[in-house]
Formats: C-alpha cells, sequence, structure tokens
C-alpha cells in the first residue's frame, strides 16, 4: 500500500516504471504473435502458444489484445510502417535503389508473406492484408517505374503496368530466390532486366 507521504517524484517514477513495463510486456507479446503468425497457419496458432513464447500468462494477453483476432490486427498495425519503410529506397536515388530496398524486403518478409497468401481462400483477416500488400506493390511499381512507364500511352500503358507489377512480384523473387537458388544480387539484376525490357513498342 501506497503511503500518502510518498513525494510525487516518487510516485511519478513508479508510473512511468509501470507505463515502461506495460509497454515492454505489449512488445514482447506482439514479437511472439509475429514470430508464430510468420511460421504457422493462422488455424494452427494459439494464444497459448503466443503467452509461453513471451513468458506471460494467457490471461495477460487476453486482457492485453481480447481475442487472436484483435492481436493479429494489432501486429498488422504495428508492422506496416516498418514494411512500407523497408520497401523504400531515398528519395531521388533511382529506380535501382528502390529495387534493392524493395529484394531486401523480399528477403526480410518474403516467407512470411508467402505463408499468409497460402491462407488468403479461407481467412478473412490474411486475406485483408494480403489484398493490402498487393495495392500497395501496385502503388510502388506506379511511383519507381515511372521512368519506363510515362512514355507508354493508351492500352499499352495497362500492358507495361502489369509487365512491371510481374516482374518485381514477390512470387517472382520466389521462382528466383528459393526454386533456383539465385543470389541476392542476381535478382535484382533479373528484376531489372525484365524492367528494361519494358519499352513502348513501335
Amino acid at each position: 500500500m501506497k503511503s500518502v507521504d510518498e513525494p510525487v517524484g516518487t510516485r511519478s517514477y513508479h508510473k512511468k516504471a509501470r507505463a515502461e513495463a506495460e509497454r515492454a510486456t505489449g512488445e514482447a507479446i506482439l514479437d511472439a504473435a509475429f514470430a508464430a503468425f510468420a511460421r504457422e497457419s493462422f488455424d494452427r496458432v494459439t494464444l497459448q502458444q503466443i503467452a509461453a513464447d513471451s513468458g506471460v500468462t494467457m490471461q495477460t494477453v487476453i486482457r492485453r489484445f481480447g481475442s487472436k483476432e484483435k492481436l493479429f490486427e494489432a501486429l498488422v498495425d504495428r508492422e506496416r510502417p516498418r514494411i512500407l519503410a523497408a520497401r523504400e529506397a531515398v528519395d531521388g536515388e533511382g529506380l535501382d535503389a528502390a529495387l534493392r530496398a524493395l529484394v531486401e524486403h523480399y528477403e526480410a518478409d518474403g516467407d512470411t508473406i508467402l505463408n499468409f497468401i497460402a491462407q488468403e481462400r479461407r481467412v478473412p483477416l490474411v486475406r485483408e492484408v494480403v489484398e493490402e500488400g498487393r495495392r500497395v506493390h501496385r502503388e510502388w511499381v506506379r511511383r519507381h517505374c515511372a521512368v519506363l512507364l510515362d512514355p507508354i500511352e493508351g492500352p499499352e500503358r495497362q500492358e507495361a503496368l502489369l509487365a512491371a507489377v510481374a516482374a518485381t512480384d514477390l512470387y517472382t523473387w520466389k521462382l528466383l530466390r528459393r526454386d533456383r537458388g539465385l543470389g541476392v544480387g542476381q535478382v535484382h539484376a533479373v528484376m531489372m532486366r525484365l524492367l528494361n525490357g519494358i519499352k513502348r513498342r513501335k
């Protein structure tokens, strides 16, 4: 029980320490959730597993997040800014640098995303994340491949846009990196060659 004579500064310190401990607990739960959802199907992940992996009780997980679905949504909200930042090169560095950043993003998160894609038809929450990722990638292509796409007009422009999306798609990375065993630099080079093949027809 706190003493009524406890100094204000001491109370502030304890309040700050409790808030920091709560934040650290939340991050530990989210870290454990990320590892679980990255390697397992959504249906197989349990709050009990996440609690054990994060070193807290299941009651703590439920108190903080409410349900597995809410925990997944909180995890997506946390990871979204990181992923968006990882896909971007420094402004003004051009398509080559942007593509290198994209490939590095695939190196870090590609297998997790592939796991999500495999579940999208049966798990609505996962499908929402996958569809958001596709929208983000199309916007990435429109911005970073503008130097290739802008000279193209009419119906061919849509074809060129789709070609650029396919050239830089996660499944293209998977084909080259996982299925064919190419190195990171080789994957970048092949994707760049595909992009450079997008030209206006004479």
